[in-house]
């Protein structure tokens, strides 16, 4: 499971400052999932998080075995379109 339209402030990549100085791509918080926050999945920074190197959340879960990964939020484009 990866979610690529939200970041969540209980995975790993997580960084506490973001509670107070968010980067540039992380948005509004989910107000239906606590914790879980829009991101301008365009923005590179966090494609690097995403996919874009060897810390990544996705080579995380290649290194864990598995061959294929769920992604969530794949619509968040709707979510951009409408605001």
């Amino acid at each position: 499971y990866m979610s690529i339209g939200e970041a969540e402030n209980y995975r790993y990549y997580w960084q506490e400052e973001w509670n107070t100085n968010k980067p540039e791509w992380l948005d509004k918080e989910n107000p239906d999932w606590e914790g879980n926050y829009k991101v301008w999945y365009w923005n590179k920074d966090w494609q690097n998080i995403i996919y874009g190197n060897d810390n990544s959340y996705l080579k995380k879960i290649l290194d864990a075995g598995f061959d294929g990964v769920y992604l969530d939020i794949i619509d968040a484009f709707e979510y951009y379109e409408e605001n």
